[in-house]
């Protein structure tokens, strides 16, 4: 798993399980947005979910760093994402 941050404490990057992230705050203060943390908690990384999904790579990431946000997904997109996440729409937005 790619890190997210250079400074990152964890070996293999993963906010969602570091002892830093407090109330949806990753150790930068910023929001961990909702696909990202679906992501990490099925175990799945970016490339994967891509994959899986048909949705290109360069558009969850933009997600996940908050250039974009997942309510502005095509509805396609994001019907692709909850399904393969295994999750409902709402769980993403």
């Amino acid at each position: 798993m790619r890190r997210k941050y250079r400074d990152c404490q964890r070996a293999d990057g993963n906010c969602s399980a570091c002892n830093l992230v407090n109330y949806g705050l990753d150790c930068h203060n910023r929001t961990i947005v909702s696909l990202e943390w679906t992501r990490l908690a099925v175990g799945m990384s970016q490339k994967e979910l891509a994959e899986k999904s048909g949705v290109n790579i360069r558009q969850i990431q933009r997600v996940e760093l908050g250039e974009a946000e997942a309510g502005n997904l095509t509805a396609k997109n994001l019907l692709a994402l909850a399904d393969a996440l295994g999750v409902e729409v709402r769980d993403l937005i």
